[in-house]
C-alpha cells in the first residue's frame, strides 16, 4: 500500500486497513512537474520519493566517500559517537573514513554504535561546493531570499560506514527537508505527526528498532512508512513528520531544510529570533559566524549560556564581552537618535 494523497483523510490522518506499515511513492520528475509536486506533496505535508533530480548534478557521480577522502581528507570534522550524552570526538576526515572497517567490525562484535559524521557542515570550509548541486526547481527555498551571510545553516552532509543510525526525530525549526543518497543505501522509517504521541515520552524518543515496550507502551499504535533510499534518489520530508534511518552499507547523504511557500508563517516568528541572536553574537565576536560554531546551536535553538560557557566558547574575557556588547548598544542608541534628529 502506497502513501498517496488519497491516504490523508481531511482531517490529515493517516489510516492503514490492511497492513501496518506504508509503502512510499517513487515518482521520476518526468512524471511529476515542480507545480504538481509543490501542490499534492510539499502543500499537502505528503513524502515523497523523486527519481532524476539528481542526474544532471555535478555532485552525483563524482561525490563519493573515496572522493572526499583524497581530496579533502585533511579536513577537520567532527564525529557522533554515538555514546550516551552525545559525545564528540575531534579527527581528520582521512582518519575517520580509514577507520570504517574497524566501526564495523566493533558493531557486528561487541555490539558498540557506529561513530557518525552527521550534520556536517562541509560548506564553511568548501563553498565552492555549492555549485555541484541545485534543487531549486522543486525545492524552492524563502530562506535564500536572506542576504547569503544570515542563512540558517542548513545544508549538510552525513557519510559513514555500514550501520550509522539517524535516530528518530523532528526536524529544526518544523522545517521542510530534502535527502539525497550520493552513494549507499539507506532504510527510513517516516511517521505522520499524527502518531508522534506514540514515539515520544517527555524529551525521549522511542528507539525504532528496539523499542521499550515498557517505556512506549503505545508505540506499536504508530505506523510507519518504511522503504529505502537508493543511491540516485532524494526523499522529500515533510515539515513535523518524525523520522529515522539507518544505512544498509557505506553511504553518503546530502540534505538541507528549507523554507517552503506554504510553511513561512509558521516558521517567521523562529527565524526572526534566530536572526536577532546571530547579530547579537557577530557584533561581540567582531566577526560572521559559520554553520558549525558552537555559538550557532545557541542562534538556532535558542536557550541561554551560562557565562563560564560564554567565556570558554567566545576565547576572551567576560569583562570584554561585556565592555563590546555595551558598546553596540550605545551605538545603536546613538544611530537611533541621530535617525530622529534628521526626520
Amino acid at each position: 500500500m502506497s502513501l498517496s494523497p488519497a491516504a490523508v483523510t481531511e482531517h490529515g490522518a493517516v489510516h492503514c486497513v490492511k497492513r501496518d506499515v506504508f509503502d512510499i511513492e517513487k515518482k521520476h520528475i518526468s512524471e511529476i512537474s515542480p507545480q504538481e509536486f509543490e501542490e499534492q506533496y510539499i502543500r499537502r505535508s505528503l513524502p515523497l520519493v523523486l527519481k532524476g533530480c539528481l542526474d544532471d548534478w555535478e555532485a552525483y557521480g563524482q561525490w563519493s566517500i573515496h572522493h572526499f577522502r583524497k581530496q579533502y581528507g585533511e579536513a577537520n570534522v567532527s564525529v557522533d559517537t554515538g555514546s550516551h550524552g552525545g559525545k564528540m570526538q575531534q579527527m581528520k576526515l582521512r582518519e575517520y573514513i580509514d577507520s570504517f572497517p574497524e566501526y564495523e567490525r566493533a558493531a557486528e562484535e561487541e555490539g558498540k554504535p557506529v561513530p557518525y559524521l552527521r550534520v556536517w557542515n562541509f560548506l564553511d570550509d568548501f563553498p565552492e561546493l555549492a555549485r555541484c548541486f541545485s534543487t531549486d526547481a522543486y525545492f524552492e527555498d524563502h530562506f535564500n531570499k536572506l542576504p547569503e551571510g544570515v542563512r540558517p545553516p542548513f545544508t549538510w552532509l552525513f557519510m559513514g560506514p555500514t550501520g550509522i543510525q539517524s535516530k528518530l526525530h523532528v526536524d529544526i525549526w518544523y522545517t521542510d527537508a530534502w535527502l539525497c543518497n550520493l552513494q549507499g543505501r539507506k532504510r527510513f522509517s517516516v511517521f505522520h505527526p499524527s502518531h508522534r504521541k506514540y514515539l515520544e515520552v517527555g524529551d525521549e524518543w522511542a528507539d525504532v528498532n528496539h523499542p521499550d515496550l515498557v517505556k512506549f507502551p503505545r508505540f506499536n499504535k504508530a505506523t510507519p512508512v518504511e522503504f529505502v533510499l537508493e543511491a540516485g534518489e532524494m526523499l522529500y520530508i515533510p515539515r513535523k513528520w518524525p523520522h529515522a534511518a539507518i544505512a544498509l552499507e557505506p553511504s553518503l547523504s546530502l540534505s538541507a531544510n528549507f523554507l517552503s511557500q506554504c510553511n513561512k508563517r509558521n516558521v517567521m516568528p523562529t527565524l526572526v529570533k534566530y536572526l536577532e541572536r546571530r547579530g547579537n553574537c557577530e557584533k561581540i565576536l567582531q566577526r560572521p559566524l559559520r554553520g558549525s560554531d558552537n555559538l550557532m546551536k545557541f542562534c538556532c535553538h535558542g536557550g541561554r549560556i551560562p557565562v563560564e560557557a560564554a567565556r570558554a566558547i567566545m576565547g576572551t574575557a567576560l569583562a570584554q564581552l561585556l565592555e563590546a556588547e555595551s558598546e553596540a548598544r550605545e551605538g545603536e542608541a546613538s544611530a537611533s537618535e541621530s535617525g530622529r534628529e534628521n526626520t
